[in-house]
């Protein structure tokens, strides 16, 4: 559906002339409270970020309304030439109060379309490129003193910076949020749909971009909420798998008994605060799921019983805490090999 221009023109004889009446003080007064604080120029001036911005773009407008009036007007134009000082004589008003309006009215209805999708406002960015955009909107014809305004193409990057303010939003937020932000979005897109269709009433407001852009996001975070469900699965998994390959606390006694006699980590009863309390800060430095108590009893039982450390049913500990826990250790892992193979000699 493509929007139409909006565009005025005066009709008038050549030799009928614009008369501007100046009301009173207190009428202008009065005027002017019927009427929002904030008009059209601070709007825009905001939209811009900056006054220094606006004055560009209003400055470059007002030199295309120049370059467009008719060729010669100055030459025929009494006020200019000095004949009058009515500024009712003056040939261009007519022209410059028609570009006016019709520059006035395009940007009230712009200010509208901001205001109508707050996620553009918010959007500080992407709000301003859009104003640049809304001035790069007028046409002018040449030597006629005409100008419209490019609704369509208005409608369009408005459209165009809605759907990069809603993307970036959308990045922002957790993506089952923004997955149900968006199937909502489009179900109401669709009910619109189906009553222009039902009351065969025009699209407004470019329906079929909009379920376009909305359909493409619900395919994609549908997929993104797979992908990151499927990531969750196997961290879990990978977890799980850690956790069963992780020594086990007979596996622990014996690492540290070997690091005690390599001379890589000091006996327990050495520690300052006792065997218990040295026992306890390993448990919780290895996060290991034991008590102290059990933790004392397994080690012991492997440290202070040779046979019970170099039985045949400790060939596996033995051989995984050599060759995998104390790989980084070579006196302590030389002493469990020597022990591993001692235990494999005794229980041939």
């Amino acid at each position: 559906m493509e929007k139409k221009t909006i565009g005025f023109e005066i009709t008038m004889r050549e030799d009928e002339k614009v008369t501007i009446i100046e009301p009173p003080e207190k009428t202008k007064a009065y005027l002017r409270s019927l009427f929002p604080k904030k008009n059209h120029t601070d709007y825009l001036t905001e939209f811009l970020a900056s006054k220094k911005n606006y004055e560009i773009a209003i400055n470059a407008i007002h030199d295309a309304m120049e370059r467009s009036l008719p060729k010669e007007i100055k030459k025929k134009c009494q006020y200019c030439n000095g004949e009058s000082e009515d500024k009712c004589d003056k040939k261009c008003t007519k022209y410059v109060l028609q570009m006016q309006m019709t520059f006035m009215v395009a940007a009230n209805e712009f200010i509208h379309i901001v205001f109508k999708n707050r996620f553009i406002y918010n959007n500080k960015s992407n709000l301003q490129k859009l104003t640049i955009e809304f001035f790069n909107c007028f046409r002018f014809i040449e030597g006629k003193g005409l100008m419209y305004f490019d609704l369509d193409q208005m409608c369009r990057s408005a459209l165009n910076f809605g759907f990069l303010s809603l993307s970036e939003l959308f990045a922002k937020s957790e993506t089952l949020n923004a997955y149900t932000i968006i199937n909502q979005t489009l179900d109401s897109i669709n009910d619109e749909d189906l009553q222009n269709k039902v009351l065969q009433r025009k699209d407004e407001n470019y329906i079929e971009l909009q379920k376009e852009f909305f359909e493409n996001k619900l395919r994609y975070y549908k997929e993104k909420i797979f992908v990151e469900e499927k990531d969750r699965s196997l961290k879990v998994k990978g977890n799980i798998t850690k956790k069963v390959n992780d020594p086990s606390i007979l596996q622990y006694a014996l690492y540290y008994y070997y690091l005690q006699m390599g001379g890589d980590f000091g006996y327990f009863e050495n520690h300052p605060k006792g065997k218990v309390k040295a026992i306890q800060e390993l448990i919780t430095n290895e996060g290991l799921n034991t008590t102290i108590k059990y933790f004392q009893k397994v080690y012991n039982k492997i440290a202070h019983y040779t046979t019970n450390r170099i039985a045949k049913n400790q060939l596996a500990n033995i051989d995984f805490v050599a060759n995998t826990m104390l790989k980084d250790f070579p006196k302590a892992k030389k002493i469990a090999l020597l022990e591993l193979k001692e235990a494999k000699t005794k229980n041939r």
